[in-house]
């Protein structure tokens, strides 16, 4: 009983060098509070996004989250920069640490949202999904891009009027689409 008591506990990560799972962090910036340390900011991509050029902004001291700008769907990593630099020198937010991984199911729950909300309105097309449209949720989710997939395998499946799959014409793999709101009559 008495070992229990002192045992050692694992350090807790330090947000200034954590990088969520699922991630590839290239820069990072720090509030400013007076004499205290301010949150964390991260730029990141997808471990399998890098290289399309396309990045993220996530403060980890309050719920700040950046995958686009008013003029461009998706941001270079210069744009994320930018914004993560912007949002670091406006925020106050202290450091929270390193955000705790969520559950499987609420993991799935942050997939199904973002889905969701891709979900065509007054149209018939469907949204073509691409894992750079969950960059926004990837430091929520800290999971590797195969469980994203996975949820939407089940998706398809369970709620086949929400999400449709196929394969590419170019080369292997599963292309998913959100299917647009039925229309009503």
């Amino acid at each position: 009983m008495l070992s229990s008591l002192f045992a050692r506990r694992p350090a807790a990560p330090d947000p200034a060098t954590w990088t969520p799972q699922g991630t590839t962090v290239v820069q990072r910036y720090r509030n400013a509070l007076g004499e205290r340390e301010g949150a964390v900011v991260l730029v990141y991509a997808g471990n399998g996004a890098r290289d399309t050029g396309y990045y993220a902004a996530a403060c980890l001291g309050c719920t700040y989250r950046a995958a686009s700008s008013g003029t461009r769907a998706r941001l270079t990593e210069k744009e994320a920069a930018d914004l993560a630099n912007e949002h670091a020198t406006g925020c106050r937010a202290m450091n929270r640490g390193v955000p705790a991984a969520p559950s499987t199911a609420h993991a799935a729950n942050i997939v199904r949202d973002r889905l969701w909300g891709l979900r065509p309105h007054g149209t018939t097309h469907p949204h073509y999904v691409d894992l750079i449209d969950f960059h926004a949720d990837r430091v929520d989710l800290q999971c590797p891009e195969a469980f994203i997939t996975q949820v939407m395998l089940h998706l398809v499946s369970s709620e086949p009027n929400f999400l449709a799959s196929g394969s590419y014409d170019t080369g292997p793999g599963t292309r998913f689409r959100v299917l647009p709101h039925p229309r009503r009559r």
